[in-house]
């Protein structure tokens, strides 16, 4: 189910809100990138500053 399509109620009731930005924030990266960047190690400014926190890089 798509997130804007479900509906949640109670405490549960803004995580239609959190699916929609979740997917949102993967968009505004895979949108972004194509497989010719990749190979050629080439990011855009915007995805190469998600990985400079260390902590982008540490499991959670």
């Amino acid at each position: 189910m798509r997130p804007e399509e479900a509906m949640y109620s109670g405490t549960a009731e803004h995580l239609q809100q959190l699916w929609v930005a979740v997917r949102a924030a993967v968009r505004n990266v895979l949108d972004e990138v194509s497989l010719a960047d990749v190979v050629r190690g080439r990011m855009p400014a915007h995805v190469r500053r998600l990985t400079t926190p260390p902590a982008a890089w540490q499991p959670r």
